[in-house]
C-alpha cells in the first residue's frame, strides 16, 4: 500500500479516536457552554424608576463592584424575630437593571437555596457546596410547573463571586434561575452565606439535564454579574 495513503490512514484513524474519547465534552461544550454566550439575565423583579440609587443612598445598606465591574447594592435584611436568624432574606439591585433576592444562610447548618444541599467554608472568598436533586418541585398540589426528576449529588469549590445554573424555570428549558455566591458577612455576631439569583433566558433553550448544566456552568462568565 502506498505509503501516503497509509499515512492519510493513520492521521484519520487517530482524528476519529480523539473526537470519540473527547465526544461527551464536545456534546456538553455546544449543549450548555455555547447557549451561554447568547442567554441574558433579566431581573427576578419588575425594576422600579431608580430603585438602585435609592437603596445605595439608604444608610443601611452594602455596595459592592464584581470583577466585571458590575455595581450592586443589597438593603440590610430585616430580622422580624430575634430567635429565628438562621436564614434572612433581603432585595438586591445593580446598577445595569438587573436584580434579585439575596440569601443569608447561617454558617454551620445543612440547606441552601433550591439544588444546593449544603455549604462549607474554606477560607474568606471559597466555601464547598454540595449539589442535589432535593426532590425539587416548582408548584402547587394541583400543578407542577417544573421539577427535576434525575437523582444527583456532587461537591464542588466555589469562589466568590461564581455563578452556576441551579435549576430550569419549566420543562422546556426557556429560562432558569442563576445564583451568585457573595461569599461571608456577619450580622449582629452572627455568621452568614451570600447567595443571590436572577433568572436567565436563552436565545433558544437550556438543555435541562442534571447534574450537567449545573456542572457545566460554573466557570462561565456572565457580563451582567
Amino acid at each position: 500500500m502506498n505509503s501516503n495513503l497509509l499515512l492519510a490512514l493513520s492521521v484519520l484513524m487517530v482524528g476519529v479516536i480523539l473526537i470519540s474519547i473527547n465526544y461527551p465534552a464536545i456534546s456538553d461544550f455546544y449543549a450548555y457552554s455555547i447557549p451561554l454566550n447568547k442567554a441574558k439575565i433579566v431581573p427576578n423583579f419588575p425594576p422600579q424608576p431608580n430603585e438602585f440609587q435609592e437603596i445605595h443612598n439608604e444608610k443601611d445598606s452594602t455596595c459592592y463592584t464584581t470583577p466585571l465591574m458590575n455595581k450592586y447594592c443589597y438593603k440590610k435584611p430585616k430580622i422580624h424575630d430575634p430567635q429565628n436568624r438562621d436564614h434572612l432574606t433581603s432585595f438586591i439591585t445593580g446598577n445595569n437593571g438587573v436584580n434579585g433576592e439575596l440569601h443569608f444562610d447561617r454558617i454551620g447548618l445543612e440547606g441552601g437555596i433550591f439544588t444546593i444541599k449544603s455549604m462549607k467554608l474554606i477560607d474568606e472568598n471559597t466555601a464547598l457546596f454540595t449539589f442535589a436533586d432535593k426532590d425539587y418541585r416548582i408548584g402547587n398540589k394541583d400543578r407542577t410547573t417544573y421539577e427535576i426528576t434525575e437523582d444527583f449529588e456532587f461537591d464542588t469549590i466555589v469562589e466568590k463571586y461564581d455563578s452556576f445554573i441551579t435549576h430550569c424555570g419549566n420543562f422546556v428549558g426557556t429560562s432558569a434561575t442563576i445564583v451568585q455566591y457573595l461569599g461571608t458577612t456577619t450580622i449582629d455576631s452572627v455568621d452568614y452565606f451570600l447567595t443571590w439569583h436572577a433568572i436567565i433566558e436563552p436565545k433558544d433553550r437550556f438543555q435541562c439535564k442534571y447534574p450537567e448544566i449545573i456542572q457545566h456552568i460554573l466557570n462561565h462568565n456572565f457580563r451582567e454579574l
